[in-house]
């Protein structure tokens, strides 16, 4: 071969091969450029987001800064009380909901098989977001569900299962979980009800991984204890010491009165746990099938999982999966070597509706 003409084809090759990377690298610009514009002449966003000020704040403030053109239309509450209404619009088909962001066995559980959701990967444009180097242990592993296509959790906390205020028990007095058990704590101790879905059955399915059938259904029937579905009202008792062990209570909620100045030593119990789990808290999104504002959705799904929407995140009080910004709350980050259960994964979801179903068998009825 002409030594020329070979060169030539080679320059050829290498002008085709720059301007093939230019298009491939233009290629989820256009996209996000298009879809924007899109999601801009759809106007507006409705997100379903978690209960309280904070969850507000946090899922709506970063995006309106920065897509002051679209609006969001927010409606923050527990998944025990949006659910029921989720599943009886759709059952009319009715479809007022583009993105849904909460905790995972209730979605699994309920809407789930419903066939609420679209699969979610399409709609991950920015190269941020979809590169699984920046993310704890790749994008995927946080796939909720077993198909790996609708429910992806996005935070990574070893969540506090038990909360204590340390002014009114002595640390001597409580060193392990087996703890719980004494006599002296019966009557001392306040749990978000397990027999629902939140977290208090988090905390219940838990120490059935970590400590059995029967310690579990020992600390449901003989402690005395009081279950609430209200965590402001389980935080004030822990904080005021009424009841000064909580189970599954709520950070967000016990902030608040610290932010006062009670509660200063009010803290986790960190006892030895042989099968410690990780979970997403209420840091899971899913992209509604049917959605009203298609677009807006994919540009809200891309901006809550980029560095700046999740750099929020931790203000909730958990860690996002990111790992290209620091951990909101490095105590309660996945420690490196450790091994961690994925508790609310679809895989594990029966531990986690025995865990229920021991509650409704073993918690005494009556006030």
């Amino acid at each position: 071969m002409d030594r020329g003409v070979g060169r030539g084809r080679l320059g050829v090759f290498a002008i085709v091969l720059v301007v093939a990377i230019g298009v491939a690298s233009r290629g989820w610009a256009d996209t996000w450029d298009d879809t924007v514009k899109a999601a801009i002449a759809e106007g507006e966003v409705d997100v379903h987001g978690g209960p309280g000020e904070l969850f507000l704040h946090v899922l709506t403030d970063g995006f309106r800064k920065a897509f002051p053109q679209i609006k969001i239309n927010f409606s923050g509450q527990s998944g025990r009380d949006a659910i029921p209404k989720i599943v009886r619009e759709r059952a009319a088909g009715v479809y007022t909901l583009d993105v849904y962001v909460g905790g995972s066995s209730s979605v699994l559980q309920s809407l789930k098989p419903i066939n609420a959701f679209a699969p979610i990967r399409p709609a991950l444009i920015l190269p941020e977001v979809t590169d699984d180097k920046d993310w704890y242990g790749g994008l995927d592993s946080g796939f909720v569900d077993k198909e790996k296509k609708y429910i992806l959790g996005f935070e990574g906390t070893v969540t506090d299962t038990t909360i204590v205020n340390w002014d009114a028990v002595s640390h001597s007095d409580l060193k392990t979980y087996d703890d719980l058990q004494k006599p002296e704590f019966a009557g001392k101790i306040v749990w978000d009800d397990p027999r629902l879905p939140g977290p208090g059955l988090g905390a219940a399915q838990r120490f059935l991984l970590n400590f059995g059938e029967d310690w579990l259904k020992r600390l449901y029937s003989q402690q005395k204890i009081v279950y609430i579905a209200n965590p402001r009202q389980e935080a004030e008792w822990l904080v005021s010491g009424k009841y000064p062990i909580s189970l599954g209570g709520s950070p967000d909620e016990i902030a608040r009165f610290q932010q006062q100045g009670l509660g200063k030593n009010v803290s986790a119990f960190d006892a030895y746990q042989p099968h410690p789990t990780m979970d997403f808290g209420y840091g899971t999104v899913s992209l509604m099938a049917n959605a009203p504002h298609p677009n807006a959705a994919k540009v809200y799904i891309n901006w809550l999982l980029s560095k700046a929407g999740q750099t929020d995140w931790g203000k909730i009080g958990g860690n996002s999966r990111r790992i290209d910004i620091p951990y909101a709350w490095p105590e309660i980050a996945p420690k490196p070597g450790v091994t961690y259960i994925p508790e609310q994964t679809e895989e594990n979801l029966p531990n986690r509706e025995e865990a229920g179903n021991l509650a409704k068998k073993y918690i005494p009825s009556g006030p």
